[in-house]
């Protein structure tokens, strides 16, 4: 193979990173990142509510900075073949007739509705109710693919309660689309739905589309639902392609834009998490533990092995998903990191609200401030680690943003029991991250219990990277060895071997990661010493789960 380059783009919650490669040794060249500008100062969003926006000028503008830092880097930017891209999802947007979103048009720029509707926006609550409890009573059950469930995070609910709404907005939406299709429309130039390349991952994961039943969903389900998603239904793609397809290639304008040629291949999009499994090397038996600020646990079967069997109550179970060829799984949870942010907010309160207001002028004050906030959750993980282990210590639940999987429940909250006058900080920290851990042992053990095959579990995303106390206890509470991914980038990763393989680099995605996946970087293995505690907790946490859902769902 002759020196060629790839560009792998992966767009994050906070942030958008791009990865430019060697497009045959998989090694990085260069890394850019450019944080969301609007998000970060927490626009449009309202926790209170569970309501998440984000503006597409934030993956426009990031968008176009990060490609021109990568590209500025290149040794041959001529010799750059392919650019692939992977996003948060479910992340849809209501747009015009050109694929424009709405709050890049008059009178609509400072509309929340008119935005992308991130991934963790639990709005539309009601809406999965509904979807869910129709998907029960029909002849098939279109949430079959989604564990019989359809979560509030998927496209249909939230499409559904910005319509109901808005009049407004029903009469100028002319279609909605995904993220991850819609920045590959950019790139390639393409101002119609009916010639965008929608990508299977999203589809099938997402928004109800599977070839048993001939697509989508048909009119009369949407029909019986609300009427007012035809018109949205009857303007989607008709195909879905996967993410080793060329959506096509860069358009004249980001051509000029970039210095770039137009023939470079711009891929299929891919769900953030699908891609960060393919970047970290999944294969038959592996389990890719995606920890950042939610969780993503993605598998894959081969489709004879798995046969009809169906997975209750987790996200996703997609015929191509994830790897060609495979039957793909995914379930999560709907905060990790999140948690561990909310504490370090909740502890951090005197700061921004006493010290700082006291003087807010004093720069020395600030810069303590600052520090103390970023080493905060390093110091409490290193205080926690030390503690010594017992049976009696706090205990807590992780559903700050309700549970994803098993079996969703998006109106659950987060609860904490053990509660004395000698509890500390890093006890609470401890029973909080402990938490995490025990809610990701619960969905392995459900996947393994349905025929889902376990031998290896390999871990990605910041949390792995950055938190050895949080990895040992995954390692102690499942009793298996936890590898990280030596790629500290593994989504962006997982992009380039996208990308390299639509541009016809490589005649597979097996034989791209084969030659662009990295090997591990660690290992972490389990204390047995610390099995029995650590199980007898564990059963207390899923007691607690049952009484708190009980005492406040199912009342």
């Amino acid at each position: 193979m002759e020196h060629l380059y790839v560009i792998g783009i992966d767009y994050g919650t906070d942030s958008v990173r791009a990865l430019l490669a060697d497009a045959e040794s998989g090694e990085g060249i260069a890394v850019a990142v450019c944080n969301y500008s609007r998000w970060g100062r927490g626009l449009y969003c309202d926790t209170a509510k569970s309501q998440f926006r984000q503006h597409p000028l934030d993956y426009l503008e990031g968008l176009e900075q990060v490609l021109r830092q990568v590209i500025a880097q290149c040794p041959a930017p001529e010799a750059i073949r392919a650019i692939a891209v992977d996003t948060t999802a479910s992340t849809p947007c209501l747009v015009d007739r050109t694929c424009t979103p709405l709050s890049l048009t008059a009178g609509y720029e400072e509309n929340p509705d008119a935005m992308f509707v991130l991934w963790k926006d639990h709005t539309a609550q009601r809406e999965s109710e509904e979807i869910t409890a129709l998907c029960a009573r029909g002849e098939i059950n279109y949430a079959r693919r989604s564990g019989n469930h359809y979560s509030s995070e998927c496209f249909w609910s939230k499409v559904l309660h910005l319509l109901r709404g808005s009049e407004r907005l029903r009469r100028d939406a002319w279609a909605v689309v995904e993220l991850c299709d819609w920045i590959p429309a950019v790139l390639t130039g393409c101002r119609a739905m009916e010639d965008l390349r929608s990508g299977l991952c999203v589809a099938g994961s997402k928004v109800m589309w599977a070839e048993e039943w001939g697509g989508y969903p048909p009119e009369e389900f949407f029909a019986g639902l609300d009427p007012v998603l035809l018109p949205i239904l009857r303007r989607l793609p008709v195909r879905t392609y996967g993410c080793d397809t060329p959506a096509g290639t860069l358009s004249p304008e980001w051509a000029a834009k970039l210095g770039l040629s137009e023939q470079v291949v711009i891929g299929v999009g891919n769900v953030d998490c699908h891609s960060g499994a393919v970047g970290a090397g999944i294969c038959h038996g592996t389990v890719v533990l995606n920890l950042g600020t939610s969780a993503c646990y993605m598998a894959v079967m081969p489709p004879e092995k798995m046969g009809d069997r169906m997975v209750e109550g987790i996200f996703g179970q997609v015929d191509g998903s994830i790897l060609p060829g495979m039957v793909g799984f995914e379930a999560g949870m709907s905060a990790f990191g999140d948690v561990y942010a909310w504490f370090k907010r909740l502890l951090c309160w005197p700061l921004r609200e006493v010290l700082l207001p006291a003087d807010p002028e004093n720069e020395t004050l600030r810069a303590l401030a600052a520090q103390t906030e970023e080493r905060l959750l390093a110091k409490l993980a290193e205080a926690a680690a030390q503690l010594p282990l017992r049976a009696d210590a706090p205990l807590a639940t992780d559903y700050l943003n309700g549970r994803r999987s098993p079996y969703p429940c998006n109106r659950l909250t987060g609860s904490v029991v053990g509660l004395n006058l000698s509890a500390t900080a890093p006890e609470l920290y401890y029973a909080f991250a402990e938490a995490t851990v025990f809610a990701t042992k619960a969905i392995l053990d459900h996947l393994a219990e349905n025929g889902v095959e376990i031998g290896r579990l390999v871990g990605i995303g910041g949390i792995s990277q950055k938190s050895p106390f949080v990895m040992q206890l995954l390692a102690d509470v499942t009793g298996m060895a936890i590898e990280v991914s030596g790629s500290a980038h593994s989504c962006a990763l997982g992009a380039v071997v996208h990308a390299a393989a639509a541009a016809g680099l490589y005649p597979s995605v097996g034989a791209a990661q084969r030659a662009l996946c990295p090997s591990v970087a660690r290992v972490y293995t389990p204390d047995a010493a610390k099995s029995g505690i650590l199980a007898l907790r564990y059963e207390r946490y899923r007691a607690l789960g049952a009484f708190t859902e009980n005492l406040f769902i199912n009342r």
